[in-house]
């Protein structure tokens, strides 16, 4: 009885051993569990079969150049497949805030006049030479160096491991269409521990000729695969 007792009580000690060390990284702050450059292919594999999502963009220290000589502060939109975006845009052109729509098809795409209000087909426009956040968020993943999980917290109300890396410049179309290689700059992602898509993302150093050195890009990724349908402005 006493041998059946003792085994019992061993038992119970090491699950409760066990569940301890799958739930103490918070506690602790030790990620080395985690193996990082494996937790970033999944989810850029995870990322690659999304087909459409919402995200919100901003800057702190700066502003990115888009188009027309406007340079975008903050913006808000959607992404249908890879080629397919619509987002509201608050920016400055020359001295002025203004406040537009960008709206992105396959081989058009469309200003809309801060003065006017109008649409207007604007040649030259994609999100090649735009922003890509699209297939730009899984080549920053795949492109990142040094990565390391950092902290597991709440990212849009889901879970998330904090992921530290650094990735050269070259690779963030994500934020700058025509980013400028050769610098390296210092990247974190924010991927749900369940699910593996990508919450958030912050990266702070100059991507393009006229950006400071301690400008920060976020972007941060929702509402993941809604039925969306982006069309020409009428």
């Amino acid at each position: 009885m006493r041998r059946r007792f003792a085994s019992i009580l061993l038992l119970a000690t090491t699950a409760a051993a066990v569940l301890a060390g799958c739930s103490g990284d918070e506690e602790t702050g030790d990620f080395s569990d985690v193996d990082a450059r494996d937790l970033l292919a999944r989810s850029a594999d995870r990322m690659e079969q999304v087909d459409s999502f919402a995200f919100e963009v901003d800057h702190e220290n700066g502003a990115t150049q888009i188009v027309g000589g406007i340079r975008m502060e903050s913006a808000e939109g959607r992404v249908q497949g890879t080629d397919r975006m619509q987002l509201e845009v608050e920016a400055r052109f020359a001295s002025t805030n203004i406040r537009t729509g960008i709206v992105i098809l396959p081989g058009e795409g469309y200003l809309q006049n801060p003065l006017t209000g109008n649409w207007e087909r604007q040649d030259g426009i994609d999100i090649s030479t735009l922003f890509d956040p699209a297939t730009g968020v899984t080549g920053l993943m795949r492109a990142a160096t040094g990565v390391e999980v950092v902290d597991r917290e709440d990212a849009g109300g889901v879970d998330s491991y904090v992921i530290e890396s650094t990735v050269d410049s070259g690779n963030l179309q994500v934020f700058v269409g025509n980013a400028t290689p050769g610098n390296a700059v210092d990247a974190r992602v924010w991927v749900g521990v369940e699910d593996l898509l990508v919450r958030q993302i912050e990266v702070r150093g100059a991507l393009a000729p006229n950006d400071a050195e301690n400008i920060l890009r976020r972007l941060t990724l929702s509402d993941f695969d809604s039925v969306v349908e982006i069309t020409a402005p009428n």
